[in-house]
């Protein structure tokens, strides 16, 4: 699936990105919390601008504030 298609596809479905990252690590740490909390996650693979692999967070769109609100999401990056 191309790139573009899938972006579409995300936002026609109502899923918001929340966040990326560079380890599974760290996603996993972020994907506990949101479990905890019943949110809808979904996780992608992409290929950053300068090439390399990143872990990227979907949440449903309805509870983005509420995830970020769980995670302590900050704009610019994590606390």
């Amino acid at each position: 699936m191309s790139d573009t298609l899938a972006k579409f596809w995300l936002f026609a479905t109502h899923w918001t990105k929340l966040d990326t990252f560079d380890n599974e690590d760290e996603l996993n740490d972020e994907l506990e919390l949101l479990q905890r909390q019943s949110l809808p996650t979904k996780v992608r693979t992409m290929k950053n601008k300068e090439g390399k692999e990143e872990l990227v967070l979907y949440v449903k769109q309805a509870d983005r504030d509420y995830a970020r609100y769980c995670t302590g999401w900050r704009p610019g990056g994590m606390m």
